[in-house]
């Protein structure tokens, strides 16, 4: 058994247009496949077939693209965000229309080369503070997260794509990022069953290939304070009681989360991941150093029982791999009509809240609250090019710093001021502690809220009058800055 079989290691786009070397030794050394991440899409997509070229059975071409091919590639369309797609749902979006915008995501990730989507996201919005899902989840409602995860499942595995839902057991009711630590989920499997589990059971029962584990300790399940990701417990219910026949894969091995509670070290986690029933380990850092560590402590020893499961594993993985062979050559995505149908989706899923008149005052002062600023340069351009009278406060510090300009912005008219506040879910990097200070502060002076991004950082207080965007792309940017001088939301 070659351990290196086991495992998709990281691949960056922009690397592998530079020198391919690293990863075609990876494919000659038997890797499953990659994990892919950046770089332009055209030099992805050469880059990718030269692998495939060099590699015996098809590879697995794996990729986080909750938001399309342009949240990894330059030059892909970026999709709204997840909770947006949930929102423009609620707000009359057609399925269909929600599927074609699916479709876009298969077209051209299939275009690129990558033949595993690391999506449909299943876990569901039911904690506020949650630092890494937020916009990730399609909704707080467990039957909209189980039809808009279905439909991207089928979707992208109708055009002959591998479909991964993640994060089971449900990564939504947790305050940590799992990049960064091991969150907790206080409840029982039959606890689970009624709301966390729902959206994985349904994307099981419309036959989704695979299912990433998260980085998740359950203390009332598995008292060891291992995660999810190497609970025997957690996996094999997965197995057992919910009757998932496709590949189990870990999420990345070099999340803090994958190390438990005693900070394991990457081949101590790659060793109990497999143990506990996975058929995939994702992302290890040090590929060459974990086959070492496997052969040394793992698959020389491996007898019975553990022999056999990993057997069923390899066979698993092989089967997708081969089933991958002779697939035709896509069509070139039209990406115009792609990014129009995406721009299209993410204004229909606007929403304004706290009975929200959407005029504003002739002459707002606009303060920008972000750890980013500079990610909203689409909306303050497009501003200051539509209204130069208009009055914009984007320096973060400066507002904590300056009680002067606290003051005045206090007395203002809430009619005058708008507060925008950005922030969506990055992996390693939380919502700042400055940023929810500044937030609490503006939001006793009751302004107009504008969100790009989660809007779980602006007060639920229901007197707060918000505007909801969800989604942060340049086009949604520049539209709401045309409202925001027309001086109507």
């Amino acid at each position: 058994m070659n351990p290196y079989e086991l495992m998709l290691p990281r691949l960056d786009g922009a690397k592998l247009e530079k020198d391919p070397s690293r990863f075609i030794r990876l494919v000659e050394k038997g890797v499953s496949g990659f994990i892919v991440f950046g770089g332009r899409l055209d030099a992805v997509r050469a880059g990718i077939r030269e692998l495939q070229g060099r590699a015996e059975f098809p590879l697995i071409m794996a990729s986080d693209l909750e938001r399309g091919a342009g949240q990894q590639f330059e030059g892909g369309t970026v999709l709204p965000a997840a909770m947006a797609m949930g929102s423009a749902l609620i707000n009359g979006l057609d399925e269909a229309d929600a599927g074609r915008a699916f479709s876009c995501l298969a077209a051209e990730a299939r275009w690129a080369g990558i033949n595993m989507v690391l999506a449909p996201v299943l876990d569901i919005n039911s904690n506020p503070e949650n630092p890494i899902i937020a916009t990730r989840a399609f909704g707080e409602d467990a039957q909209i997260v189980s039809r808009l995860g279905v439909l991207m499942a089928r979707t992208i595995e109708g055009q002959g794509l591998y479909a991964c839902g993640k994060h089971f057991p449900g990564h939504g009711d947790t305050r940590l990022d799992s990049h960064l630590d091991l969150p907790a989920v206080e409840k029982t499997f039959p606890e689970l069953e009624e709301f966390e589990l729902i959206p994985f059971r349904a994307a099981i029962d419309a036959g989704i290939s695979a299912i990433m584990t998260g980085h998740l300790k359950l203390p009332l399940e598995d008292p060891s304070g291992l995660p999810a990701t190497l609970s025997g417990r957690a996996l094999g219910y997965l197995r057992s009681e919910m009757g998932f026949k496709g590949l189990i894969i870990t999420d990345a091995l070099n999340m803090a989360g994958a190390g438990g509670e005693n900070r394991l070290h990457e081949g101590q986690r790659a060793e109990l991941a497999l143990m506990a029933g996975a058929d995939i380990l994702l992302h290890p850092v040090e590929p060459d150093e974990t086959a070492g560590y496997l052969r040394e402590n793992l698959l020389r020893a491996a007898a019975g029982a553990l022999e056999a499961g990993m057997a069923s594993g390899i066979r698993r993985l092989r089967e997708k791999r081969h089933a991958l062979a002779g697939m035709p050559e896509p069509a070139t995505p039209d990406f115009d009509a792609n990014q129009k149908l995406a721009h299209e989706i993410a204004i229909r899923a606007v929403r304004a809240t706290g009975g929200i008149s959407k005029k504003l005052d002739a002459a707002p002062l606009v303060v920008i609250l972000s750890d980013n600023p500079r990610k909203l340069t689409p909306f303050i351009g497009e501003l200051k090019k539509r209204a130069p009278f208009v009055e914009i406060v984007s320096n973060l510090e400066a507002v904590a710093a300056d009680d002067a300009l606290m003051v005045r912005m206090a007395e203002c008219v809430p009619s005058r001021l708008l507060v925008v506040a950005h922030s969506t879910p990055e992996a390693w990097r939380p919502p700042s502690a400055e940023l929810k200070e500044r937030i609490r502060r503006f939001s006793a002076m009751r302004p107009v809220w504008l969100s790009f991004g989660n809007p779980y950082i602006i007060p639920a207080d229901e007197a707060q009058k918000k505007v909801l965007a969800y989604s942060d792309t340049p086009e949604l940017q520049r539209e709401m800055a045309a409202r925001v001088a027309g001086n109507s939301l």
